[in-house]
């Protein structure tokens, strides 16, 4: 069997400039601009509140007692969230080496610049990216939406689905332990929750998913460890 690919020109596999500009601006704001919140009150007041800048919440969620992942463990307490913690140390090893390449040094003399000083730093660029270089600006683009996206994900995680009662397949836990920002302490949770976001079962002590496929026999395992319903909480 043969086939016809139609051949693309230059300027087909283009991106928009206007379009890359718009996109990135939009993410480098979500990124670095203060949030304001609207509070509605028991009372029925209506109060306005300036959040942080999405950048800045990351960098404070890696300090201790600031975790929010609901990771597992069976030691101390984390000493962060090591989401933040990784998504913080990617975007700054980004910007170290994508200013360095613009001229700029950020271990020269004097403060280095905040993170958001330094997505500022980085996005004054865009305008000549537009004219001379805009591929370089759609992947700059693409970079800052994932870091919107990945930020607000790891501030507000979904919500598990928890399923109690019943063992992993894989490493026969029931149980882990999981800090509480709320109490202070380590909480035992159920090992298997639901993760809405990715449509997966996952276990919290061995890290073992079961995509949407192998529900149907994940269920039947599940089934036979235990008669009745499963049962489901929300946290």
């Amino acid at each position: 069997m043969t086939s016809t690919l139609t051949p693309h020109t230059a300027e087909e596999h283009q991106a928009d400039p206007l379009a890359a500009r718009l996109a990135f601006d939009a993410a480098i704001d979500q990124l670095i601009q203060p949030n304001m919140h609207t509070l509605l009150r028991d009372s029925g007041a209506v109060e306005r509140a300036l959040a942080p800048c999405l950048i800045d919440q990351l960098v404070t969620a890696t300090q201790p007692g600031t975790e929010r992942t609901g990771g597992s463990a069976r030691g101390s307490r984390p000493p962060a969230s090591l989401n933040a913690l990784a998504l913080v140390a990617e975007i700054s090893q980004t910007l170290r080496s994508a200013l360095a390449a613009l001229g700029h040094d950020l271990f020269g003399t004097g403060a280095r610049p905040s993170l958001a000083g330094q997505l500022r730093l980085w996005a004054s660029h865009a305008g000549s990216w537009q004219l001379e270089d805009v591929d370089y600006l759609a992947f700059a683009a693409q970079e800052a939406e994932r870091w919107v996206a990945a930020g607000r994900s790891v501030l507000n995680p979904a919500p598990a689905y928890r399923l109690r009662g019943h063992a992993c397949p894989t490493c026969q836990h029931t149980t882990v332990l999981v800090w509480s920002d709320t109490e202070q302490e380590w909480l035992r949770r159920p090992a298997l929750s639901v993760d809405t976001d990715r449509v997966e079962t996952v276990c919290a002590a061995c890290d073992s998913r079961w995509g949407l496929e192998h529900w149907a026999h994940l269920g039947q395992v599940l089934a036979s460890q235990r008669a009745e319903t499963l049962a489901l909480d929300c946290e």
